[in-house]
């Protein structure tokens, strides 16, 4: 039997690695910087953009999540990323282009579904490319850019707008992605790996078999609500900022103040030694209903709605590693099939989560139903936890 070289069965080092990331950091941008050009795109092209701009981006990146992950396990992760990045460096620019609505959501459509192919593969990559002793550190950089994300695609968009207009936050996106699209081509290797069953079918077969397990099921009830609540907040928060005063080019910052939060995705592992992965999950939505909370009842302070945005992205930052986590636990044998289904659920919330902020209700009582979603999710895992215990005194 051959000895596989070990730089061939884990070529991913460092300069592969921070390009990844970066990568993943673009491509993330591209969901979370709908959020602050609503506004600007909706008047130049005179109608109401949410839809076209935000959800539609939101529903196919989430469908996409089922379509990739199968796909890469077939096919290779390197070829996949590929054929993804120069679809989506396309689609990117041609948004820049876009005069109409229904032109816009087409584009911004093939975007989101082209934008899916990076994530999981990325991520299913490291996980395989990367030497064992690097490889936590690895996925842990990957998982904190799709959260830095979060914030520097709202603010990179609305500084981008500010000075040159909406078309070029697509353009310069673009151009990017291309970029990236060469460093892959120079960067990337595909590491040898065992032959998989061959059966293309079974590999999306197995999306569907992890979905049926009620511990799964209960996990999924929780984190929809995780990018729904997140996207949600940040879009009622621009309004929001508005009435208390603050133009386009200072709402920025209130948005800013918020960005050391998503490094508490870094200290996830450790508490979950000590807590476990359900207890620092449990933890992370228990923190983020709380900073929605404060946010409601300290919505009138421009310094409290800052506050309590800072402590809701810490929780939520908390919580995204340990769901991800806990998917890929629990789904084992068929880890990709999890993750499939985790990414699935998780944009599926960011697709509704425009939506919800856009029901015309005020910003307090919008911040008071989604704590309520917080609760619903800590009752979901504390449901999972007894039913993961139960199943496990029973094997």
């Amino acid at each position: 039997m051959a000895v596989v070289r070990a730089d061939r069965a884990h070529p991913a080092g460092g300069s592969t690695v921070t390009l990844l990331v970066a990568t993943a950091l673009l491509v993330l941008m591209q969901l979370y910087a709908a959020i602050p050009l609503i506004a600007p795109v909706g008047v130049a092209l005179g109608a109401e953009v949410t839809f076209a701009l935000s959800t539609v981006f939101s529903a196919c990146y989430a469908v996409g999540f089922l379509v990739w992950g199968p796909l890469a396990d077939h096919y290779g992760r390197r070829r996949i990323m590929l054929i993804g990045l120069a679809a989506l460096s396309v689609a990117t620019l041609a948004c820049g282009f876009a005069s109409s609505v229904p032109a816009l959501a087409v584009l911004r459509g093939v975007q989101g579904l082209m934008a899916s192919s990076f994530a999981p593969v990325a991520l299913a990559y490291l996980a395989e490319a990367t030497p064992p002793p690097r490889r936590a550190t690895a996925i842990g950089a990957m998982s904190t850019a799709f959260l830095v994300a979060g914030i520097a695609g709202q603010v990179l968009a609305s500084a981008i707008t500010l000075t040159l207009g909406w078309a070029w936050v697509f353009l310069l996106s673009g151009i990017a992605l291309g970029l990236c699209l060469l460093g892959v081509l120079v960067l990337v290797a595909e590491p040898a790996r065992m032959p998989g069953d061959g059966s293309l079918a079974r590999r999306f077969a197995a999306v569907g078999k992890v979905a049926t397990r009620p511990s799964v099921l209960l996990l999924c009830a929780a984190h929809l609500t995780l990018l729904l609540s997140f996207v949600a907040m940040s879009t009622g928060l621009g309004p929001h900022l508005a009435t208390l005063g603050l133009d386009a080019s200072q709402i920025i910052w209130p948005r800013l103040v918020a960005l050391p939060g998503v490094f508490a995705s870094l200290y996830a592992g450790a508490l979950a030694r000590r807590l476990g992965g359900a207890g620092v999950a449990r933890a992370g939505f228990a923190l983020a209903g709380t900073g929605l909370l404060l946010g409601a009842v300290l919505a009138g302070s421009l310094v409290g709605t800052a506050a309590a945005t800072l402590v809701f992205v810490t929780g939520i930052a908390l919580a995204v590693p340990a769901m991800i986590t806990l998917f890929g636990e629990t789904a084992a044998p068929n880890r990709a099939g999890g993750m499939a289904l985790n990414g699935f659920v998780l944009f599926l919330g960011a697709t509704l989560g425009p939506l919800t902020a856009r029901l015309h209700i005020d910003f307090p009582i919008l911040l008071v139903g989604l704590a309520a979603l917080m609760g619903v999710a800590v009752a979901s895992l504390t449901g999972f936890a007894r039913v993961t215990r139960t199943t496990e005194a029973s094997a």
